[in-house]
């Protein structure tokens, strides 16, 4: 009796045991389990295929793509951090694009270990940390990137973390930071987020820890119309609808922080 034969009658006297081994192969295959941990219900995003998600209708996935491929153009040749990093697909393709090199710091552990089993480059490094303490000398990055991390902390912790980015960063380097507009566009809001900002407090918040400060918008135009809900509906919402405009109203925020104000606190 050949392999197959012995397996199917091995099913056939055990069918719980063979259907329990079918779903613990499938899970195995496709890392369904790891990606919820990483996911944490929704909390991340997880993209395990860049080139599938240029592709994707999803709003929330395309969004998350347009931030990294609008950040990149600033970054060639740049050693980099990318502050809450998430499932890492973000902090891969900007190593992949023109990066010197680039570290991933996320406060969870099953995702820092999802990301360093699955990205690999030369220039590219994952480590647990927590942004509020950023464990880096003063002074150490061209430029900080971090997107969607804001709205997860409370009011102090959000000081912490934007004082953090402007210690870490070089005297000339530069903070690119997003979050979403929840609070004076977009309508629904998220059991993940702390503290959600309009985007006059978070001009006023980045201000305090930077002497120049744009605060851009991360848009939708469809049919030639700006959409300023996250429609998901929408049949044919690609990547090209997703635009970046300058007057900051829009679903999404995002900033280009410059001249890092070092504050030195008492020993």
């Amino acid at each position: 009796m050949g392999r197959k034969s012995q397996l199917l009658v091995e099913g056939i006297r055990h069918p719980i045991k063979a259907f329990r081994f079918a779903i613990k192969a499938i899970d195995l295959r496709f890392k369904i389990t790891e990606k919820t941990k990483v996911s944490n219900d929704g909390e991340r995003i997880v993209i395990d295929d860049w080139n599938s998600a240029l592709h994707s209708h999803d709003f929330v996935v395309l969004a998350h793509v347009h931030r990294y491929m609008w950040v990149q153009q600033y970054l060639n040749n740049l050693v980099c951090l990318d502050a809450g990093c998430g499932a890492g697909y973000g902090t891969h393709f900007l190593a992949r694009n023109g990066v010197n090199k680039i570290i991933g710091v996320d406060i969870s552990k099953e995702a820092i270990k999802y990301d360093q089993k699955r990205f690999k480059a030369a220039n590219l490094e994952f480590k647990e940390m927590n942004v509020t303490n950023l464990k880096f000398v003063s002074n150490s990055f061209d430029a900080v990137i971090s997107f969607d991390v804001l709205e997860h902390l409370n009011e102090i912790d959000q000081h912490k973390f934007i004082e953090e980015i402007a210690r870490v960063l070089k005297p000339n380097g530069v903070g690119y930071i997003g979050c979403p507009n929840i609070k004076k566009v977009v309508s629904w809001s998220s059991r993940f987020h702390l503290r959600e900002l309009s985007r006059e407090e978070f001009e006023m918040l980045l201000k305090e820890y930077f002497q120049d400060v744009t605060v851009l918008g991360q848009a939708i135009i469809y049919q030639g119309a700006r959409i300023e809900e996250n429609k998901n509906e929408l049949p044919s919402l690609s990547l090209v609808n997703h635009v970046i405009v300058e007057d900051g109203y829009a679903p999404g925020l995002l900033s280009i922080c410059k001249k890092p104000r070092k504050i030195f606190k008492p020993t």
